[in-house]
């Protein structure tokens, strides 16, 4: 596979993550599980920041000339 597919597929998964992360950690406030969501917290940061360097790389090999 060619790297625009590749970081497009990356953006998904990574969003992916994002919202299951974000999920565990609405569950572990209202379970008053506070190390959790710390936890999934940190996790969800690390995968928006990913697929935001994602997003970039793909527009990059998108619109290159």
């Amino acid at each position: 596979m060619d790297k625009k597919r590749i970081t497009f597929l990356s953006i998904f998964l990574f969003l992916a993550i994002n919202v299951i992360s974000l999920s565990k950690v609405i569950e572990g406030y209202y379970g008053q599980e506070y190390s959790h969501v710390y936890t999934f917290m940190i996790v969800a940061l690390i995968s928006t920041g990913l697929a935001t360097i994602a997003f970039f790389l793909w527009r990059k090999e998108e619109y290159k000339r």
